[in-house]
């Protein structure tokens, strides 16, 4: 079962410790408790620890406020014969919440790639600021001009 972990803001997490990333192609209206309902980007991410064990994380990247809803499993740490099944139960409990999933196949990726995806993916960032208000006015207004210009076409 994955539980929200106030705690963890990002993961600051190196490419070597990655060992899958699975990323939502579509941003799904979620309400979490506490928070504005909006559309959020969701994320599994499963890392190799120093120990030798395996954590997996399930995120929510809230683009209003610039933060992450990380999760996590109440078996935090696993061996490798569990690995598998946490990884699973969180890849289910993204698409419960309606997220259709994309296996990255990170360690697949070469090294530059890697280093690029780990910018990119919002998970393993300081959380950025909110959008503003009027930064979300104009792309509306900019929405509906696309809008208009297709209707016309």
């Amino acid at each position: 079962m994955f539980e929200p972990d106030p705690s963890i803001a990002y993961i600051p997490a190196s490419r070597e410790q990655v060992v899958a990333l699975v990323e939502s192609i579509n941003q799904p209206q979620v309400s979490i408790p506490g928070k504005e309902p909006q559309s959020v980007q969701g994320f599994l991410c499963g890392l190799r620890n120093e120990g030798g064990s395996f954590s997996i994380f399930v995120s929510l990247f809230l683009p209003r406020s610039g933060e992450n809803v990380v999760y996590v499993s109440d078996r935090r740490e696993v061996g490798m014969e569990a690995y598998r099944d946490v990884e699973i139960e969180g890849l289910h409990f993204l698409e419960s919440m309606g997220f259709m999933l994309d296996n990255l196949n990170f360690r697949n990726l070469a090294p530059a790639q890697q280093v690029e995806t780990l910018k990119r993916v919002p998970l393993f960032q300081v959380p950025r600021p909110a959008v503003s208000a009027v930064a979300e006015a104009a792309e509306a207004r900019g929405a509906e001009r696309i809008a208009r210009l297709l209707a016309s076409v």
